[in-house]
């Protein structure tokens, strides 16, 4: 038997993600098993599809999205690479975005469209919870405005849950695939039913596309794939950053409990020594994620872009020579 699976374009990648659903019956069915709305649209705008040029849909920065006939703009976006503060804060900003890109006509706030925002993430959080929704609210819990509603989708909590929608599921054990081993099990899992079924083939038609290289060249996906890189080098930086100021740390400490003496000299100094390992630690770890940054993106992004997203100190500038 024929499984159908491209290593460099697994169901997680990005750009397969955007032609899968960029259909309406696949958008239809993650939307509605995610937040329950049936969505009533006459098309779904995918990032694949889109022209480049169309001023309308570019405010909008998520893989797909529909706008229903009342106006909700509805969108699905796949998050492979991030922590959670760094995707927390563009979640924000580009669902904001969503908002702020809207126009305005003489102060008609009230016609702005709401947008519900659905993120699949691939990797657990912190609590291991299937599904987060994210409302506008007050300091008591009320809501504050409807515009802007967040759904945050855990792909391996709702994969190992047994309290989540069957579609769900399934789903989530289609983005899990990353080999052709495990196609192999999806498929003799799932393709019985109508859903699986319908991954199988699209998925299938996505990784024959000829157009797949000049489709990750588009604008968004090579912004998506830089932000990606960004993320990687941060989450690399910091770690060894980490593990060196905490070698550090313990090596100086040490070393000054002994030269004080075994019982208190020794717990100071492995405190104060920990405390300054970690400083400079962290000092190191972001200069080096910086330069990292730097080397990278130096011919993709303008130097002052870098160093108003990484907020770069003068004193950073003089040392990375920018």
């Amino acid at each position: 038997m024929h499984i159908p699976f491209r290593e460099d374009y697994p169901p997680r990648n990005d750009i397969v993600f955007s032609i899968m659903f960029g259909e309406m019956d696949l958008f239809s069915a993650l939307l509605k098993s995610v937040t329950g709305h049936v969505l009533d649209a006459d098309e779904v705008i995918s990032q694949a599809s889109v022209s480049p040029d169309n001023i309308e849909h570019n405010y909008i920065r998520f893989d797909t999205f529909a706008k229903d006939k009342n106006g909700t703009v509805y969108s699905l976006d796949l998050q492979n690479t991030y922590s959670e503060l760094l995707i927390k804060n563009r979640t924000i900003y580009y669902a904001c975005r969503s908002i702020g890109g809207q126009t305005v006509v003489k102060g008609n706030y009230d016609k702005l469209n709401k947008v519900v925002v659905s993120f699949i993430m691939t990797k657990k959080n912190k609590e291991n919870t299937p599904i987060e929704t994210i409302h506008l609210c007050d300091d008591k819990g009320n809501i504050y405005s409807e515009l802007l509603t967040l759904h945050n989708v855990y792909v391996p909590a709702v994969k190992d849950s047994n309290g989540v929608e069957e579609n769900l599921k399934i789903f989530s054990s289609f983005f899990s695939v990353n080999s052709e081993e495990e196609m192999k099990d999806f498929i003799n899992s799932y393709s019985s039913t109508d859903l699986g079924e319908k991954l199988i083939s699209s998925y299938s038609k996505s990784i024959l596309r000829g157009d797949l290289k000049t489709i990750k060249e588009r604008e968004y996906f090579d912004m998506k794939i830089s932000e990606k890189d960004i993320m990687e080098a941060k989450m690399e930086a910091m770690e060894e950053g980490r593990a060196e100021g905490r070698a550090e740390g313990r090596a100086e400490g040490r070393a000054e409990g002994r030269a004080e003496g075994r019982a208190e000299g020794r717990a100071e100094g492995r405190a104060e020594g920990r405390a300054e390992g970690r400083a400079e630690g962290r000092a190191e770890e972001r200069i080096k994620m910086l330069k990292q940054v730097v080397e990278k993106f130096k011919n993709i992004i303008s130097i002052d872009t870098i160093i108003e997203t990484f907020n770069i100190t003068e004193s950073e500038r003089k040392i990375l020579a920018i």
